[in-house]
């Protein structure tokens, strides 16, 4: 018996057109299955800027693979303890933010990955009843069965993008448009698709690329999907719970 469907995403991401997936920032593990539901190929827990705490979090992360959905999770940070907490989950995604070097990159990987790649620790006990598989058959394929991303989003970052993308056992890169655009202009506006923004996501994709890495950003809006599939990017949340709710919100009162 092979791996849940929650678990195909890296054969899913060989096939053309773009991944799209939903993205939670509001606790609840009803709120989870109904996205779930919806149709897009996965969902996203944002446990960085999002309300949801790792209790919830792990409630909500088996309304999602219950479903055999794709379960992505943004951690609070790179620390080897949150990205194995996401993976121990269920996560078969995890994007790890503020990655600035090549040695915080290795630093992920080797808390994602499983040895001899990395050194993730073992007792994911929900995470291996998700993936559908026996304990010892997860040991051996969790590796490329789950997928880690390093979030391009500071001029650091950027400068040192081509480094970061050369560590071996990194999944892709992820841009976060809204911090990259505030650092590229000081501070002084978000502009997700303004012309230096993409000229810097286009960098980035093609950074990937060359390594053979994913590229994926934060989408948010239709308009922004498209603009960034052009760029290379195939790995894309499409829309947040909070503005899906104001842009149903509105279409109501617009009759």
């Amino acid at each position: 018996m092979g791996p849940s469907p929650g678990f195909g995403i890296r054969d899913r991401l060989r096939e053309s057109g773009p991944f799209l997936f939903s993205w939670a920032s509001l606790p609840g593990v009803a709120l989870a299955g109904q996205l779930a539901r919806l149709p897009f190929e996965g969902v996203a827990l944002d446990l960085q800027h999002g309300l949801i705490g790792f209790s919830e979090a792990a409630a909500m992360a088996q309304a999602v693979t219950a479903l055999a959905r794709p379960l992505i999770v943004r951690t609070l940070s790179a620390d080897p303890g949150l990205v194995g907490q996401a993976l121990d989950m269920g996560a078969s995604v995890v994007i790890a933010p503020l990655i600035n070097s090549a040695s915080e990159a290795e630093r992920l990987v080797q808390a994602a990955k499983f040895p001899p790649r990395g050194g993730r620790s073992w007792g994911g006990y929900a995470g291996v009843q998700a993936s559908g598989l026996a304990a010892a058959d997860y040991l051996r394929e969790a590796n490329d069965l789950t997928m880690v991303f390093a979030m391009i989003e500071t001029r650091l970052a950027l400068a040192r993008v081509k480094e970061i993308a050369a560590v071996e056992g990194l999944d892709g890169l992820f841009v976060g448009p809204n911090d990259l655009s505030i650092a590229l202009s000081a501070g002084e506006e978000i502009a997700t698709a303004g012309p230096e923004t993409l000229s810097a996501m286009r960098d980035i994709a093609a950074a990937a690329r060359a390594r053979g890495l994913i590229a994926g950003a934060f989408a948010g809006r239709a308009s922004n999907i498209s603009v960034y599939e052009q760029l290379g990017y195939r790995f894309l949340a499409a829309a947040t719970d909070v503005e899906m709710l104001r842009q149903g919100a509105a279409a109501v009162l617009e009759g």
